[in-house]
């Protein structure tokens, strides 16, 4: 009978059994999560007969895209042992910044520049506002030495102060059809914004798995101390981290004013819980080294099937907000789970 005992060398330990494929696959979060839609799917097809309509099926997936497109940012930064804050904020600014330039204007009594530039122009400055956001965000932290929740959390208060400021509390309106097709549009019976998840997602992956700067990323989660005396450049990686969740914040942001169609200073206010809590509750490790895109990805569209069947059900708005309260303590206590588990 065969054993699994190392026979070469004196007092040779007994070598652990590799659990197979199937028990790998199986203990993975992203297919826990997985099963969980699943199971929620069914359940709440019982209870309202509109859930699993191909229409519905496609709001929830369009209502988050953003949400999930920002997630992937923050995954980025949280797999590095850090956090980013700002992102509601920083989207919040993104959105501003591309309907200040892509607005024909004229529609309040105070009234913001409005240049009506092309959409895909509007698109880039965006995207770039919430890079910058991110830079310093990341300057903060690898230059000044400033603690992550710290630097964050002050730059979320600065951005968001600077969008009401500069908004005076109005709304920016009165966008051209193409860009608000960015966000209402469809490309055959998808919608556009999940275009731009899956594209984003698939970056984002191929990034992580394939790059090396990708491979530094999990490296310095895992133990930077480690990283920094094998020589990797631990600062700039890190820099990069924070200025892609800015941009990738920046994309959901746009996508948010042109779905909308209106920016306003309180938009995607309190974002910044949920972006975190999907990243986490799809498996990203809040210590750093651990985590996956497609597992973010996952743990957005939960928390927008969770939303959505509350709304389907009926649940008044103010019970809403304490199942969000619950769901961020719940992803917390699952990430503590799973590190005593390691």
């Amino acid at each position: 009978m065969s054993t699994n005992v190392a026979v070469e060398g004196k007092g040779a330990k007994p070598i652990a059994p590799q659990p197979s494929l199937f028990r790998r696959i199986i203990q993975r979060p992203e297919t826990s999560i997985a099963l969980v839609l699943i199971v929620l799917g069914l359940v709440l097809s019982q209870s309202s007969s509109a859930f699993l309509t191909p229409d519905n099926i496609f709001n929830i997936l369009r209502n988050n895209a953003d949400i999930a497109i920002a997630a992937l940012g923050v995954t980025l930064v949280i797999l590095t042992g850090g956090i980013d804050l700002s992102i509601g904020s920083t989207m919040a600014f993104s959105g501003l910044m591309a309907a200040m330039a892509v607005s024909l204007g004229g529609t309040t009594a105070y009234q913001l520049p409005s240049f009506g530039l092309p959409p895909a122009i509007a698109f880039v400055i965006g995207v770039l506002a919430g890079a910058t956001v991110g830079l310093i965000n990341g300057l903060l932290v690898v230059r000044l030495k400033v603690v992550p929740f710290i630097a964050t959390l002050g730059m979320l208060g600065v951005v968001r102060g600077l969008v009401v400021g500069l908004t005076s509390g109005q709304t920016v309106r009165n966008f051209p059809i193409e860009f608000v097709n960015l966000g209402q549009g469809y490309l055959g019976p998808v919608p556009i914004p999940v275009i731009f998840l899956i594209v984003l997602a698939i970056v984002v992956g191929l990034f992580l798995s394939y790059h090396v700067w990708g491979t530094y990323i999990y490296a310095i989660g895992g133990n930077e101390t480690s990283a920094l005396l094998t020589g990797l450049p631990v600062n700039r990686v890190k820099l990069l981290a924070y200025t892609m969740s800015g941009a990738l914040a920046g994309v959901g942001g746009v996508l948010v004013v042109a779905r909308l169609g209106v920016s306003a200073p309180t938009q995607a206010l309190g974002y910044e819980l949920f972006v975190i809590a999907a990243a986490v509750i799809g498996g990203v490790s809040l210590s750093g080294g651990r985590g996956t895109v497609l597992g973010a990805v996952l743990g957005a569209i939960l928390i927008g099937v969770l939303n959505n069947a509350l709304v389907l059900l009926r649940v008044e708005s103010y019970w809403q907000q304490a199942f969000t309260g619950g769901i961020i303590l719940l992803s917390a206590l699952i990430d503590r789970l799973r590190q005593r588990r390691s």
